[in-house]
């Protein structure tokens, strides 16, 4: 479990080397979307991830989340049913 200054580390990261990224976004437990693109702006303090994707810009709320952290993702878990999973991309 990492912390969420942790977790906008690494998103940081991945803004500044704009690196591709899938996000995977689970809700009740099954997979509702994925996407494509990079990291356009942080908000740790709201705490948001934008996002540009397929030409389209989205907004993460990340809020009340438990974070793990690992080398090329991210997955941010929310009350156990609702996850976004970032994935460095080939």
């Amino acid at each position: 479990m990492a912390s969420s200054s942790e977790a906008f580390e690494k998103f940081s990261t991945w803004k500044n080397l704009r690196t591709s990224l899938s996000v995977t976004v689970i809700e009740r437990g099954k997979p509702e979307d994925t996407f494509s693109g990079r990291i356009d702006a942080l908000d740790p303090d709201a705490p948001l991830v934008g996002m540009i994707a397929g030409g389209k810009y989205l907004q993460f709320d990340v809020g009340d989340a438990v974070f793990s952290i690992e080398s090329c993702r991210a997955v941010v878990t929310r009350d156990d049913a609702e996850w976004l999973i970032f994935e460095e991309q080939d």
